[in-house]
């Protein structure tokens, strides 16, 4: 069996496990957090994550909050250095060892910024948890994978889960937790489904998403480029009117991850289907949409929430069509664990 099917199989565990450590850290991560700004620091899946827990920041506790690839810091310093000074600056790392967060954090303290450093790693004792004033350690989140899955949920989870915190947003803590309780019964009442899609003679993927869970969406792109190794790409739900859709053919899949799953979502995903792609849509509850396969959760969710559901679709079908095109899943061609410079 492939490590990372049993990975994404096990990432309700591990959010579950996630959860009870975040619960005894709170009272410290929001002592560390007390800053009117916020930066998010990534690199790759972390920083797809990282944009989405910055637009949650934003919009839910009201701080200037924005999202950095690590690189990008690492190599235009100046132009990020009034944004950085005087903010918290999170950075999301599987293994806190990648060459561009680490360089980063070093060269943001030689240059003098004033901030607070907070890094969320999937290892215990990284370089970069060495370097910050509060780490957040996840082992058990740690894929051994070369691709990211059950450690993109873990962080995707803290990220929501601290601002959730922060803005006092009891409903959407609960529903954070109604999703890790009802995750494996959402993976087994739909992964047949989810298998039999990946067959049909698609090539490329397009992920569709909006607002808190863009990012996640983002990443769930980039799931198929590392598992199934096919191309694929993001965009904002009907934003892809807006020129991507003239690609999007027979050949294609998507998949739309619906929020009120009103006239406009309904109408966009009537739109692909009649261009010949294969639609698979999340919803909150079960539905009727010709042509189109519905993978629903059960339950209204608010936003933030949907994304963890949302991201194991993307990365269950990445998997089940590995199988297909005879990508090796636990280790894609031409791809680190996480990157050495």
């Amino acid at each position: 069996m492939s490590i990372t099917y049993r990975e994404i199989k096990s990432q309700y565990a591990a959010l579950l496990k996630t959860s009870n450590h975040l619960e005894k850290l709170l009272a410290q991560i929001g002592d560390a957090l007390a800053y009117k700004k916020m930066v998010f620091v990534g690199s790759g899946s972390s920083y797809y994550v990282a944009t989405s827990a910055a637009f949650l920041a934003q919009s839910r506790l009201n701080r200037l909050s924005m999202a950095i690839p690590a690189g990008d810091l690492l190599l235009h310093m100046p132009a990020y250095r009034n944004i950085l000074e005087d903010a918290a600056v999170i950075f999301l790392s599987r293994s806190g060892e990648t060459s561009e967060a680490v360089r980063a954090v070093s060269l943001m303290r030689e240059e003098g910024i004033r901030f607070s450093l907070i890094a969320v790693t999937c290892v215990n004792g990284s370089t970069l948890a060495e370097k910050c004033d509060l780490a957040i350690e996840l082992p058990w989140a740690f894929d051994e994978s070369v691709c990211q899955t059950r450690t993109v949920s873990c962080l995707y989870y803290t990220s929501v889960r601290i601002v959730a915190s922060l803005a006092g947003d009891a409903a959407l803590l609960q529903a954070l937790e109604t999703v890790i309780a009802k995750g494996p019964e959402f993976i087994e009442q739909n992964e047949a489904a989810l298998e039999q899609i990946a067959g049909p003679d698609w090539s490329a993927a397009v992920v569709l998403g909006d607002a808190e869970i863009g990012g996640l969406c983002e990443e769930g792109a980039l799931a198929f480029k590392e598992i199934c190794q096919l191309p694929s790409n993001y965009h904002h739900l009907l934003d892809v009117r807006h020129g991507p859709m003239v690609l999007i053919d027979e050949k294609t899949l998507v998949i739309a991850a619906l929020s009120s799953a009103n006239q406009l979502e309904l109408d966009l995903l009537s739109d692909l289907v009649k261009k010949g792609a294969k639609v698979v849509a999340y919803s909150d509850h079960p539905m009727e949409i010709p042509g189109v396969l519905v993978v629903p959760f059960g339950q209204t969710l608010p936003h933030a929430a949907r994304g963890i559901p949302v991201i194991a679709i993307c990365q269950l079908i990445a998997y089940y069509k590995s199988l297909q095109t005879g990508a090796d899943p636990d280790k894609p061609s031409g791809l680190s664990a996480w990157i050495q410079l």
